[in-house]
């Protein structure tokens, strides 16, 4: 069975597709994505994988078709860049 994994480096997304057997595990598919020069810059936390968005261990059984995500680590804080982000914009009505 055919999955792909995926993962988003900062200006770009890579994909490889990995060629499985029935009843494997993302862990299996893990072992085979080591074996891929691609891989290699991937930062893979296996606390930090999904299929179709939703969060999955590593016991977690694939089927065909599924798409493998591995996520990368935060580089900041969601409350600190939303509180930022709200910071900025008031400044900007104030300007005006």
């Amino acid at each position: 069975m055919h999955v792909e994994a995926v993962y988003a480096l900062s200006d770009a997304q890579q994909q490889v597709t990995l060629e499985l057997v029935k009843g494997a595990t993302i862990a299996d598919a893990l072992t085979l994505l080591g074996n891929t020069p691609i891989s290699a810059e991937w930062q893979i936390d296996t606390k930090a994988l999904g299929v179709f968005g939703r969060l999955k261990s590593v016991d977690f059984v694939l089927t065909g078709g599924d798409r493998l995500e591995c996520y990368r680590p935060l580089t900041v804080d969601p409350k600190t860049a939303r509180r930022l982000r709200a910071q900025s914009q008031q400044a900007g009505t104030k300007k005006n």
